[in-house]
């Protein structure tokens, strides 16, 4: 994190004044006391596109309809820059920075890692490790969640995907967490260079390999005709890199923590393992992750609000699933919601929707069944205090838990 808040910007002539919020997705107001999803949706009590002067200036909609539409219509607000400010994407990952029909190309690279057959073996793998860790964390009738589990079960998995070595997780994560969480454009560009000096070296080794891992397929783009330089190569494997070490970590931290105040809810899904797939859904839409931007390709009048061309526009997913016009009483869980991976927009929309869904999906799901299923029933430990961020990924840095 930031240690201050950015300086303000000062608002553009064809920006309404009225339209202009001090709103810092970093620094965020009212977080401490509030949580990062009421903080948040405080916004909703204002405009529904505002302007915000804060991380040199940019426009950020606030309900699921816009972002639904930003997100589908790339050809308008594309994703060639989506960090904000954008100097803290100094390398752009493909293909999340490349719009159609470049995008395409890549995106087939990475497909064959996510394919139905390939989920439904990983979900078997997840459903071993997570037995395993629920079982050795039961008799010490406390845990700290993250450390002991978040960032054990995704990222194990996410490691066997690529074929990382499975004892530097902690050193990986570590890496994931300084690109995540770093706000001074310095930070970043440093904390991105040793990653992607250490992919170099894996993928040079892989090339020409037979291996089935993702990290492989990757190197193997070098041979294809289409192949333009390492650039190509260097980043997909970086997106994937950063990509799999913290966001599902954050999604079920978000669960267990409303779970550890709601026991009711624990034990409906102990004793009704078959509402587990919605309960899932409605999970994702209440606790949406990214806050990420789009740049403006042509100026475009939306709403009536004049947006200028090579302006940035954030797209907040943990905004769009607390929308009480598209979702009553949107800050309740609901398992009877009937909430389908149609009805929220979590993982985004378009050509540029999350590759690794499936799976995260898949993770969320067993972690509702084995975790849940087999722990007695947990609490937030009232000891301790649990830390919670905001950001481009928000979640919580420590989450303490208590069971007899």
């Amino acid at each position: 994190m930031i240690a201050a808040p950015p300086p303000f910007t000062p608002r553009p002539d064809h920006v309404p004044e009225e339209l202009v919020v001090d709103h810092d997705y970093v620094n965020l107001a009212g977080m401490e006391d509030l949580g990062v999803y009421r903080a948040s949706g405080r916004l909703h009590d204002g405009p529904d596109i505002i302007w915000s002067p804060r991380h040199g200036g940019h426009w950020m909609v606030t309900r699921a309809e816009d972002v639904k539409f930003v997100q589908e219509n790339y050809e308008i607000f594309s994703h060639e820059e989506f960090m904000i400010p954008r100097v803290l994407m100094p390398f752009k990952p493909v293909p999340l920075a490349v719009d159609p029909p470049r995008h395409a190309r890549y995106r087939a690279v990475l497909n064959p890692g996510f394919t139905p057959s390939k989920v439904a073996k990983m979900r078997d793998e997840a459903r071993a490790l997570t037995i395993e860790l629920t079982e050795g964390l039961k008799p010490a009738g406390h845990c700290e969640f993250l450390g002991q589990f978040a960032r054990i079960m995704p990222v194990t998995m996410f490691l066997r995907i690529v074929d990382l070595p499975l004892d530097r997780r902690e050193q990986f994560v570590e890496w994931g967490l300084a690109i995540m969480s770093a706000y001074d454009p310095d930070e970043r560009r440093n904390a991105q260079i040793r990653v992607r000096e250490y992919l170099k070296a894996v993928l040079d080794e892989r090339e020409g390999g037979a291996g089935e891992d993702l990290l492989t397929r990757v190197a193997g783009w070098r041979s294809n005709p289409r192949f333009e330089n390492d650039e190509e190569t260097l980043s997909m494997a970086t997106l994937l890199f950063v990509g799999g070490l913290d966001t599902v970590a954050s999604s079920l931290s978000y669960i267990v923590h409303y779970l550890a105040q709601h026991p009711n809810q624990q034990q409906r899904l102990r004793d009704e393992p078959d509402i587990i797939p919605r309960a899932t859904e409605e999970f994702l839409r209440r606790f949406g992750l990214s806050n990420t931007g789009r740049i403006l390709t042509r100026d475009f009048e939306y709403k009536g609000v004049l947006f200028k061309k090579d302006e940035m526009i954030m797209v907040p997913n943990n905004l769009s699933g607390i929308d009480e016009r598209r979702y009553p009483d949107p800050f309740t869980v609901d398992f009877d919601r009937g909430t389908t991976p149609q009805d929220h927009n979590t993982f985004g929309n378009g050509p540029h929707k999350c590759i690794g869904a499936p799976l995260a999906r898949a993770e969320i799901e067993v972690f509702l069944e084995e975790f849940v299923g087999r722990m007695p029933e947990f609490r937030l430990d009232p000891d301790r205090r649990n830390v919670e961020h905001c950001g481009s990924v928000p979640g919580f840095d420590e989450l303490y838990l208590r069971w007899d």
